[in-house]
């Protein structure tokens, strides 16, 4: 079925805030666009049970400063000028997908100015002011969550296979796929019943760096093919790697594509979901367990065990299957409707949605207003530094109660409130699309808020998936100003909102400071402070913060953004939260550090939570037990394991890495952006997990252990009391004597809480 021509239309200069956020065509209930040919693109179209399938002409585009260049190009592209004096001035479209290509390569081996989106997705959504999704909810997507277990993590290797794969579908299909008369039939019958199923979504956990990669090197060695595509192609797995931005870091991964779905990886989205760093390990039983959502009857068998237990009882190897996928699609339903909700509104996949930077995304919504509105883009001004936001330590140690005011949307409420956008923005697009999703955002917590309080959970799952993906986006127009490939970028914007919350915030500390509280920690748009002695309850703490709040800027507006029974702040941006019902959260990276072994995190969060008891013994205690378990040799290795990614970056900055990769052929195998498991032996040579034997080096974890420890340090009036309490151990030190200092002794210890 055909749909009209798409290709770009002349729009009034000035665009209704509707059309800007959500494209100027109404199609609705699109599932996925996909190339379809040199100059078609592919629709499929969610009808009730059916999924209609539409085409449409594509031109694929981009953006020059110079139009001769490209008129005496031989595939003879349609070039027009655009509206406006900005520098990319000239849209000039191709005939094929394979002819815009071919011309962009000529133009990068000349020197010629141009732009181009690189996706041809994005290119038709931009062009055809079309979204994904419109009228739906996330409920209506076809979501699928796959796991597989293998008796090995090297796909290449010969006794390697998959021997089970567990699929759901959202609508409660559950199905265990296990190992019968080969291992290719296996693989085909995972490929049958995906295609039977034909969800838009395939889920899982670590997919893009493990099950997709074994799955089609696995496929490969028997000669078949993952036909996964809604066209019967097969799963394309990058040769390359991609960075996923997560907050301030960019992780790699591998990407993979399967035509006319979306692949989705939870260990991603659950760490974007993790906005406040609840969470010390993105592991996919870690997670479930650490926000309190496992399963009291799952089935769990450690991954050094998988092939053993599928030998002596492999109906429990099954149950683990379908309890990870389970829990996969249990942290989907928290993290995806973020994504989903904000790809009703960018031209963009899902998977792009879900796996792109914010700047990213803002860049899409101008480049598409714009040409919208047939006007020229101008050219993002070159990256330079500009002011951070306002970060500062006013006092260490253990404080009771704790209170947290924040200022809502400090930055998109200054740009609001002062007017502050993008010099280039000459269509003035940029602050209506602000102000508008800031309203959608408000509406949407009002009817979350709403729904919660109505126990209406579809409901409130649906609000809360919208106004969290306003927030995401709220929150990127600000951070946009200094991405350095932001068509529409603009430094000093951001200088001056940078410096406008700095004076906002520290107007916040000095009226906490003249009012009687204790501020102990700043960071961006929050304080933490003890609060006066009379404020005594969550109520008296919001009347208090009104008071606080009294005649900030208009349009600015302090909350009350939680309470906690004590908090132990140690250095800036690095304490722990006590709350009244015993939850602890620890906040740093020195305090949740993902690479450091187990043992240490368990045991810096069992001191944490003795510091905030004002229990410094069995702080201490905890110290010694560790030690002794290290000297004894009683750790598990899943308490000592370090793990790491196998890219050039960690090859090039740790050599050890580099002389177990050497040694080990079948690591050689392993593809960049895979987690090798690893300890270090007694020799001061790293060893694979696996091949554990006995000999973990216990000088290396008895320093560790003190290098841990001294975390806490700032609770000390010195290093020399630090180490008496803490006192660094060897295989030789005599334990019990170290351990015997008197109660008196120890507390001439610690410095004065301030």
């Amino acid at each position: 079925m055909k749909i009209a021509d798409s290709s770009f239309a002349t729009q009034s200069p000035r665009i209704e805030t509707e059309r800007l956020l959500y494209g100027s065509d109404p199609l609705s209930h699109l599932v996925a666009v996909e190339p379809a040919g040199p100059n078609r693109m592919r629709l499929y179209r969610r009808s009730g049970d059916r999924l209609e399938v539409l085409e449409d002409v594509f031109q694929p585009w981009l953006l020059v400063a110079e139009a001769d260049p490209w008129r005496a190009l031989r595939s003879r592209p349609s070039i027009r000028e655009l509206d406006g004096d900005h520098p990319l001035r000239f849209l000039v479209e191709f005939g094929s997908w394979a002819a815009l290509l071919d011309a962009s390569r000529g133009a990068e081996d000349t020197g010629i100015t141009f732009v181009r989106l690189r996706s041809p997705v994005e290119q038709y959504l931009v062009q055809s002011g079309r979204t994904l999704f419109k009228g739906m909810v996330f409920e209506d997507i076809r979501r699928l969550q796959i796991d597989i277990e293998t008796t090995g993590f090297d796909a290449r290797q010969p006794d390697t296979q998959v021997i089970v794969a567990a699929i759901r579908t959202a609508d409660g299909v559950e199905e265990v796929l296990a190992l019968e008369s080969s291992e290719a039939d296996l693989l085909d019958r995972i490929t049958e019943r995906i295609q039977a199923l034909d969800p838009d979504t395939i889920e899982g956990h670590n997919l893009f760096n493990f099950d997709l990669p074994f799955l089609a090197t696995r496929a490969e060695r028997h000669g078949r093919d993952l036909t996964w595509g809604r066209d019967g192609s097969p799963v394309r797995i990058s040769q390359g790697t991609a960075r996923f931005k997560v907050a301030a870091l960019t992780l790699p991964y591998t990407p993979a594509y399967v035509y006319g779905r979306h692949v989705i990886d939870t260990y991603q989205q659950i760490q974007r979901y993790d906005v406040g760093g609840r969470l010390t390990s993105y592991g996919l039983k870690n997670a479930v367990e650490e926000l309190g959502l496992t399963r009291t009857d799952r089935e769990f068998v450690p991954g050094d065990q998988i092939s053993k237990v599928w030998r002596a009882d492999p109906d429990r190897i099954l149950r683990y299957a379908l309890d990870d996928v389970r829990d996969v699609d249990t942290l989907s339903k928290l993290a995806i409707p973020t994504e989903f909700y904000q790809t009703q509104i960018l031209p963009r996949s899902l998977q792009a949605v879900a796996t792109g930077g914010p700047g990213e995304k803002i860049n899409d919504l101008m480049l598409r207003a714009y040409l919208m509105s047939n006007h020229s883009v101008p050219k993002a001004e070159r990256a330079r530094g500009y002011p951070g936001a306002h970060a500062e330590l006013l006092a260490t140690g253990v404080f009771a109660p704790v209170v947290k005011c924040d200022v809502e949307s400090l930055y998109p409420s200054i740009m609001l409130a002062d007017s502050i956008s993008p010099r280039g923005d000459s269509l003035g697009a940029y602050l209506p699309m602000l102000a508008d999703l800031t309203r959608r955002r408000l509406e949407a917590k009002a009817m979350s808020r709403l729904t919660e309080k109505l126990d209406q959970q579809a409901e409130h799952a649906r609000w809360e998936g919208l106004q969290s993906s306003f927030k995401v986006l709220i929150n990127s127009f600000y951070g946009y100003l200094g991405y350095g490939g932001g068509f529409f970028n603009d430094y000093d914007a951001a200088t001056r909102i940078t410096l406008a919350g700095q004076d906002i915030v520290k107007q916040v500390v000095h009226r906490l400071q003249q009012s009687g509280a204790t501020p102990i920690e700043v960071d961006t748009d929050g304080v933490y402070f003890v609060p006066p002695a009379a404020i005594a309850d969550a109520e008296s703490e919001e009347a208090y913060i009104e008071r606080i709040a009294a005649n900030l800027p208009t349009g600015i507006k302090l909350t009350h953004d939680g309470r906690y029974r004590a908090m132990l702040s140690l250095r800036l941006k690095t304490y722990a939260l006590l709350s009244f019902d015993d939850g602890l959260l620890l906040k740093g990276s020195a305090l949740r550090s993902r690479r450091m072994e187990p043992c240490f995190r368990v045991f810096l969060q069992d001191a944490a939570r003795q510091f905030l008891n004002q229990d410094r013994d069995a702080a201490r205690e905890a110290y010694f037990t560790l030690a002794e378990r290290i000297r004894t040799r009683s750790l598990a290795t899943a308490e000592f394991v370090q793990w790491g990614m196998l890219n050039e970056e960690t090859l090039a900055k740790f050599p050890r890495m580099q002389r177990l990769i050497a040694r080990t052929p079948r690591l050689s195998a392993l593809r960049s952006g895979e987690r090798i498991e690893t300890y270090e032996r007694q020799d001061g040579e790293l060893g694979f997990i696996e091949e554990y034997d006995g000999d973990e080096n216990m000088s290396y974890l008895l320093r560790r252990l003190h290098d841990v420890a001294e975390r806490f340090d700032g609770l000390f009036s010195s290093n020399a009391d630090f180490d008496a309490f803490f006192p660094a151990l060897t295989a030789r030190t005599d334990l019990e004597a170290a351990r015997g200092q008197t109660a008196a002794e120890q507390l001439s210890l610690f410095a004065e809480e301030r």
